[in-house]
């Protein structure tokens, strides 16, 4: 009898929790509110201008097609869980707050201590912009914060040289911070990239009175000599694009 009656409390048991359960699953599905495809990409759009993303940068960053990306960036599809964490990840936001707003209980709320800009291939720098981004990069916000005003003209890209082996060396990252394309912005003694005949150099300044000197570390090369004044052929030939805040530099161990 106490073995009947231990079965049948068992099998009633589990019915009841078995009950409870669906009920509990019907009311989670019910509370569970869907993602808005217009917020979604309003969050996404957002967050890409911080980072200085286009959405030409992010498709091809995350490897989907631009028409994907397009849909997703007009807020008329939401990205699949193939797309969803790969471009979370990108952005350095939490999956629920791509979708939701919310960055509560999700791991891959990104570290506060870090800030993240956008990194360009040198190569591709050149008359038509810097090109696509490749990727972001990641640094210690603390650092950072005690030696750079950032904003959203701050971006970085690759030293492509060691000619100015006392700033940078070859593969070290260059934190630059976007300028009027003006040659009256430049001043004496600072580093910038600059278009020199629709190509990218990475230059020391030197103002003359008469002329700008573009320089390298030592006795490498010899300056670059541009006249200044207002009908100089040479002046028209140059182009300043950014000038080099930091170096972030790379130590192989």
């Amino acid at each position: 009898m106490a073995l009947t009656s231990t079965g049948w409390n068992g099998m009633a048991r589990l019915h009841f929790d078995k009950s409870r359960y669906r009920t509990d699953k019907d009311r989670i599905r019910f509370r569970q509110e869907k993602p808005d495809k217009a917020a979604v990409a309003d969050r996404l759009k957002a967050r890409a201008a911080e980072l200085g993303l286009r959405q030409g940068d992010i498709a091809q960053i995350i490897d989907i097609p631009k028409t994907t990306m397009g849909r997703i960036w007009k807020g008329e599809n939401l990205p699949d869980a193939a797309i969803l964490f790969g471009l979370a990840a990108l952005i350095e936001r939490p999956v629920r707050w791509l979708l939701f707003g919310d960055e509560t209980h999700d791991l891959a709320s990104p570290d506060s201590r870090n800030v993240t800009l956008p990194a360009y291939d040198f190569g591709a720098i050149g008359s038509d912009g810097r090109g696509p981004a490749t990727g972001v990069m990641t640094i210690d916000r603390d650092w950072i914060a005690h030696r750079l005003e950032l904003d959203d003209r701050t971006w970085m890209t690759n030293m492509p040289n060691d000619l100015l082996d006392d700033i940078a060396a070859k593969g070290d990252w260059l934190i630059c911070g976007d300028i009027e394309p003006r040659l009256d912005m430049l001043s004496d003694g600072r580093i910038y990239l600059l278009l020199l005949n629709g190509q990218a150099i990475v230059r020391r300044v030197s103002l003359e009175p008469d002329a700008y000197l573009l320089s390298v570390s030592g006795d490498r090369l010899p300056p670059i000599r541009i006249t200044r004044g207002k009908i100089s052929t040479d002046e028209k030939n140059l182009l300043p694009l950014a000038r080099v805040l930091g170096v972030v530099g790379l130590t192989v161990t």
